[in-house]
C-alpha cells in the first residue's frame, strides 16, 4: 500500500501496481518493480551466497561495535557493517561448498593504524577469561587513555560476551565474566583498541581459543 506524501496532490511513498515511490536524500522518484530472474544462479553464486550467510550470521550481533572498529568507512553503521562483512569473506571463510567455516584467528573486528601492543594473551580460569597485554604506549601511534574493545565468542552457543566496563590501554589487564552454560565449551576472543575520542583505530588482534571453565 502507497501513502501520499503531502496531500492527494503530493508525491507517495509505497507500492503502486507494478511502480514504487520512494525518495534518497529529500528527492522523490518512481521506479519499477524488479523482475524475478529465470536463471538458476552459479555454483560461484550459490557458493558466494553462502559465504555471505556464514559471515552475516557472525557478525550480526556485533554491529555496535564493527561501528567503531570500521568507523573510517562513514558515520553509517550500515556501510562500516557491509564493509566489516566483505572484509570477513575475503579473509576469513575456508573450506568448500557447501561446508564453509570461519577461520576465527582470521576474523577481522576493526582496521586503522592506531599502535597494537607488541605482546597479548589470555588465560582461563574457573568462570573467567583474563586478557593481558603490554600497556606501553607507542609515542607514534598509541595513547594511555585507549580504549580497550574486547570480544569473546562461544563456538557452540553462537553467542559473544565481553567485559562489565570498558578496559583502557593503561590497564594492561581485562577481566571477561563466563556464565556457567558455557563451562566445557569452547570460545575464540579478540581486541582492538580505540582512541578515547574513537577517531583513531588499531587493527584487531586475535588472542586465542579457550575452553570455558
Amino acid at each position: 500500500m502507497a501513502k501520499f506524501i503531502n496531500g492527494a496532490n503530493g508525491t507517495f511513498s509505497g507500492k503502486v501496481g507494478s511502480v514504487i515511490g520512494a525518495s534518497w536524500r529529500g528527492i522523490h522518484y518512481l521506479r519499477g518493480l524488479a523482475k524475478k530472474s529465470t536463471v538458476p544462479p552459479t555454483e560461484a553464486q550459490v557458493a558466494q551466497r553462502l559465504r555471505f550467510a556464514l559471515v552475516t550470521k557472525f557478525l550480526s550481533p556485533l554491529q555496535g561495535i564493527l561501528s567503531v572498529g570500521f568507523r573510517h568507512i562513514r558515520r553509517l553503521t550500515a556501510a562500516q557493517f557491509s564493509m566489516a562483512v566483505k572484509r570477513n569473506i575475503e579473509q576469513a571463510v575456508i573450506g568448500a561448498a557447501p561446508d564453509f567455516e570461519l577461520d576465527y584467528p582470521a576474523v577481522t573486528l576493526s582496521d586503522g593504524g592506531l599502535f597494537i601492543p607488541l605482546t597479548s594473551s589470555l588465560e582461563v580460569a574457573e568462570g573467567s577469561v583474563t586478557l593481558t597485554w603490554d600497556p606501553t604506549p607507542n609515542q607514534f601511534g598509541g595513547a594511555s587513555n585507549d580504549v580497550a574493545y574486547i570480544v569473546v565468542h562461544n563456538v557452540e552457543r553462537q553467542l559473544f560476551i565481553t567485559t562489565d566496563t570498558p578496559a583502557t590501554r593503561e590497564d594492561g589487564e581485562a577481566v571477561v565474566d563466563v556464565p556457567a552454560p558455557f563451562v566445557g565449551q569452547t570460545g575464540h576472543a579478540w581486541m582492538f583498541f580505540a582512541s578515547h575520542d574513537g577517531r583513531k583505530v588499531s587493527k584487531t588482534v586475535y588472542l586465542g581459543e579457550v575452553t570455558f571453565q
